[in-house]
This record gives structure tokens, C-alpha cells and sequence, in this order.
């Protein structure tokens, strides 16, 4: 919370000095503040065609393996697996804790 009021401090006298300057001064500082900004629109920009690349390079390959998963999850057992529940699992009981029964299908 100090370096908040610090830097607001700061930025405050920043401010005074600036609004201080005369209309032309302040003037000249915005023309050479505007790279800056038109950089910073860039660097923006520049981010979110990234991510627009990154999506469509996977998207499609995610839509493609989901489908080939469900597909497969849908189909006949495989002959020499188990598909039937294997048993329950047995928890060790602790003070506090409520025993829960589970039964594991594959």
C-alpha cells in the first residue's frame, strides 16, 4: 500500500509539472508521444492476431480428435478387455472422514 501512494505521488507531480507547461509545450510533447502510442496499438494488435493464428491452427485438429474419440469411446470392446465393474474400492477410514463406496467400470 506504500508503493501505491508512492507512485500516486508521483503521478501526481507529474501531472502539476505537465499541466503546468504551456498549451504549445504540451503540444509538442503529444506529437512526440504519438509512436509511442501508435506502437503500442500495434503491439496490441500484434497480440491478438497471435492469438487468432493460434486458434485457428487448433481448432480444427481439436475438432478433428474429439470426433475421432467419441467415435472410438462408441464402439465394440475390444475382445480380451473387461467391461464389467472390476469391484469396489476400499478406502482407508479416517477419524472425520465419511466412507464412500465406488465401483470402477472400464
Amino acid at each position: 500500500m506504500i508503493e501505491f501512494t508512492q507512485y500516486s505521488g508521483q503521478f501526481n507531480t507529474f501531472r502539476g509539472r505537465f499541466t503546468g507547461l504551456p498549451q504549445w509545450a504540451r503540444v509538442i510533447v503529444g506529437i512526440f508521444a504519438v509512436p509511442g502510442i501508435i506502437l503500442a496499438g500495434l503491439s496490441i494488435l500484434g497480440f491478438l492476431v497471435s492469438i487468432l493464428a493460434l486458434l485457428i491452427l487448433t481448432v480444427p485438429v481439436y475438432v478433428l480428435l474429439k470426433r475421432l474419440t467419441d467415435g472410438m469411446q462408441n464402439r465394440a470392446p475390444i475382445p480380451g478387455r473387461v467391461s464389467e465393474p472390476i469391484g469396489p474400492v476400499v478406502s482407508v477410514e479416517s477419524p472425520g472422514v465419511k466412507r464412500v463406496e465406488s465401483t470402477i467400470v472400464e
